[in-house]
């Protein structure tokens, strides 16, 4: 199949082979990729525009047009047309951006919620210190609700050990949590001035 022109490939694209588009894909991907580039675009812009270029010409199937039986000329100016397109959708966008008043500094959700209290403040240091890989477990079981499973699987870890480090750092809050909920729910003595 690969000495045949493209048009006899695109018919037999049409008529059903599968394989088919993967030939002219494989045959012309790199042509249109450097093409963009060349217009000016960045690497991973080119392979985004490349891979609208070839979902232009899956949606034109029936109507494109081949030159001395070569669709390349055709993906090219696709492709033009594309890099074309995603160029004034930036400038639009960017001069929608311009035209939007500064908003003015929003304040951090985190600060608030009160956390005045020690209970919260040691939960709060303890996961601070935790490792990266604990609080990513922790913020997926409690938070996203993944099962420890898939949580483990997500981050590249054993389940056993995910378990383990769940475990600990329980223990760990529970720990920093204990003395300052007993501070918290201390009663005041008479005289003494809050």
């Amino acid at each position: 199949m690969e000495k045949r022109s493209d048009e006899e490939i695109w018919r037999r694209m049409l008529d059903g082979d599968a394989r088919a588009f993967g030939v002219i894909w494989d045959r012309h991907r790199d042509r249109v990729l450097r093409s963009l580039i060349s217009l000016g675009s960045v690497q991973a812009d080119a392979e985004d525009l490349s891979a609208m270029t070839f979902l232009e010409l899956w949606r034109r199937r029936l109507h494109v047009r081949f030159v001395d039986a070569s669709l390349l000329p055709w993906l090219l100016v696709t492709a033009h047309n594309v890099h074309r397109n995603a160029a004034r959708a930036r400038r639009r966008y960017h001069a929608l951006l311009a035209r939007l008043p500064i908003a003015a500094h929003a304040p951090d959700p985190a600060d608030l919620v009160p956390d005045s209290t020690p209970r919260a403040q040691a939960v709060r240091e303890v996961l601070r210190v935790a490792r990266p890989v604990d609080r990513a477990l922790l913020e997926l079981t409690a938070l996203d609700g993944l099962t420890v499973r898939e949580a483990s699987q997500a981050l590249g870890i054993g389940e056993s050990a995910a378990k383990m480090r769940l475990s600990r750092l329980r223990r760990r809050m529970s720990d920093a949590a204990e003395p300052a909920r007993v501070a918290d729910s201390a009663p005041i003595l008479e005289g003494e001035i809050t």
